[in-house]
């Protein structure tokens, strides 16, 4: 299952976002790798880490957009919220594929994955043999299979922010 929401956000709360993401107001941390590999690079903020808001602060308009992703699929609870920003490097890179919960975890069949595009750029999402580019305002809803991200090379940054979901079994 992958389903695409274009124009998930209503427009106020779309600016709302991306003046919290795309300006200087979020605090962002350098992580020497993604995924696994070394030798690749992206910045990170946390929100909810192990079903715990991490920083109340920047919260509000990221725990606003939960709502509306329960319109589109209903869960019991969040594992976590993460924002990703990665920066033009001069050249296209597509991070190694993974799954955001490890299949021997136990619970990898009762999570989906959301990954909502905060800006248009040539980075895409990859799920299975589908690529979704990224662009504005853009949510992107799968179940937690193998999947990847890129580096775009026509804007300075990407960013994306992934939820993970627990669902119902």
């Amino acid at each position: 299952m992958v389903a695409v929401y274009k124009n998930f956000l209503p427009a106020p709360h779309y600016r709302a976002v991306r003046d919290l993401f795309m300006t200087e107001r979020l605090p962002w941390h350098y992580n020497d790798r993604v995924v696994t590999t070394e030798r690749q690079f992206m910045f990170t903020h946390a929100f909810m880490d192990g079903g715990q808001v991490i920083n109340p602060h920047f919260f509000e308009p990221v725990r606003a957009m939960l709502d509306l992703i329960q319109q589109k699929q209903r869960f019991i609870g969040v594992s976590r919220i993460k924002a990703n920003l990665y920066t033009n490097q001069g050249e296209p890179i597509e991070h190694p594929a993974h799954y955001d919960i490890p299949a021997d975890a136990g619970i990898s069949d009762k999570v989906r994955i959301a990954v909502y595009h905060v800006n248009e750029c040539n980075g895409y999402t990859v799920i299975g043999d589908r690529k979704i580019r990224s662009r504005d305002n853009q949510l992107v809803l799968f179940n937690n299979v193998s999947h990847y991200g890129t580096v775009q090379t026509d804007t300075d940054t990407r960013v994306v922010v992934n939820f993970n979901l627990r669902i119902r079994e």
